[in-house]
């Protein structure tokens, strides 16, 4: 038998695979291709069949390739749906604000890192991250913030001046962006030891992540986490798909070895002994490498890294009762929004429960904001967010509202610098005051 005939029977024997046999092949495949083993002759029946699923390499994480050509996925304003985050400035949207959540989820007190992009100019890396592939700052049409688009096969990571600390607090924003048929990202996030993604090979060193990937396929949506290269549990029945074409907040809690992972207020992961001291070195956030490359950006924004070594549900209450004040900025709101995030019922728990035991005490409750944004309009916002705090208390623990009345300062009063995200997250706060 001449060569020629030899190729055309291994080809046909190799595309007769089974349907149920097929997806298992194919993800050999995919590994073998990782170490340069690959049978040449059934890549291309192998690649077909694959060519719907998306699925890493490795499953996990890839080493990037250098010679790989990178391509830019279409103008980000063709994204369609509404993240739901953002009520708007005077938009008075009070109502859902007063039901307590479920989680247990409180955010770090000290900030470390914020980011959103506002400082940083339309098709730019943003400064303050770093990278071994590319990405840019792009906004969307549903959205009046920007966010970081990273693309396929890089990965991005905040630049800190130290490793975290023991105990902290990460959340960002994700945005689900699907579009037809092209190919969403693999989202994957957590910890490393890597303390330069651009000059550090991640493959090869101590991490905990997780993947997010395949989130607009109602049978293929997959949600897992794991250590360095492997997978160790799932939690797929997440439903993913609710979320395409909208924001996913994700949140993050680390004590010494305790990981605990929420979406959107769920808990997800909760994990006693999963973290070594050197994970800490470097949160990352990569659009991972898969077979075919995903056309679509992984988006990214409103990125806040904090410190959880002290309590802030704790301190609130006892220095509003010893000093006659107490300022926070652990109560969170959607940007733009009077809106109170879930993640903060905790932190106003303790001021109405410190207004239930002390029928006699009345307060003032005072918002203020950052200087983004018209004085006036900063103004209205403060004021607005202000009432919602009053109103979750009302509601929730029962107390008269004459026992508080509320004021708004805008941005008049600042406690830092407005030149910075740091800077702005301080002043960005709410007022206790005695009264």
């Amino acid at each position: 038998m001449n060569k020629p005939i030899l190729l055309m029977a291994l080809l046909t024997a190799n595309l007769t695979i089974s349907a149920q046999n097929l997806p298992k092949r194919a993800e050999q495949r995919a590994k073998d291709k990782t170490a340069g083993k690959v049978d040449e002759s059934v890549d291309k029946g192998i690649d077909s069949a694959f060519s719907k699923t998306g699925r890493a390499i490795s499953g996990i994480f890839s080493k990037k390739d250098k010679s790989a050509k990178e391509t830019s996925p279409a103008a980000d304003n063709s994204a369609q749906g509404n993240s739901g985050t953002s009520t708007g400035i005077g938009s008075g949207k009070t109502s859902g604000t007063a039901v307590k959540g479920e989680s247990d989820f409180i955010p770090g007190v000290a900030v470390i890192f914020e980011d959103r992009f506002s400082q940083d100019a339309m098709g730019d890396f943003p400064a303050k991250w770093n990278t071994n592939g590319s990405g840019k700052v792009v906004t969307l049409t549903t959205e009046k913030f920007k966010w970081l688009e990273v693309v396929h096969n890089s990965i991005v990571a905040p630049v800190l001046d130290k490793s975290l600390p023991e105990n902290c607090t990460i959340e960002f924003d994700l945005f689900l962006r699907a579009d037809g048929d092209h190919s969403t990202p693999f989202i994957q996030f957590g910890l490393s030891e890597v303390r330069d993604v651009l000059k550090e090979d991640m493959g090869y060193r101590d991490r905990f992540f997780i993947n997010l990937h395949r989130y607009a396929e109602t049978d293929g949506k997959t949600l897992e986490y794991g250590f360095r290269n492997d997978i160790v549990g799932n939690k797929s029945d997440f439903p993913l798909t609710s979320y395409v074409n909208n924001t996913l907040h994700v949140a993050i809690a680390i004590n010494k070895t305790r990981i605990r992972l929420y979406l959107d207020d769920k808990k997800i992961i909760d994990l006693p002994k999963a973290l070594t001291p050197g994970m800490r070195n470097t949160f990352f956030i990569n659009n991972n490498q898969t077979i075919p490359a995903s056309e679509i950006g992984l988006l990214v924004t409103n990125i806040r890294i904090a410190n959880a070594d002290t309590d802030a549900r704790s301190l609130l209450l006892k220095q509003l009762m010893e000093t006659g004040s107490a300022v926070t900025n652990e109560i969170l709101f959607d940007v733009n929004s009077d809106h109170i995030k879930k993640e903060s019922f905790p932190i106003i728990d303790q001021i109405g429960n410190g207004l239930v035991q002390n029928a006699a005490l009345k307060i003032s409750i005072v918002g203020h904001t950052d200087n983004d944004g018209a004085d006036l309009d900063n103004l209205v916002l403060s004021q607005k967010r202000a009432a919602a705090v009053k109103l979750y208390l009302t509601e929730n623990f029962a107390v008269a509202g004459s026992r508080i009345i509320t004021e708004g300062r805008g941005e008049k009063q600042p406690v830092a610098p407005n030149t910075t995200a740091e800077g702005k997250a301080k002043n960005r706060r709410v007022e206790f005051i005695k009264r």
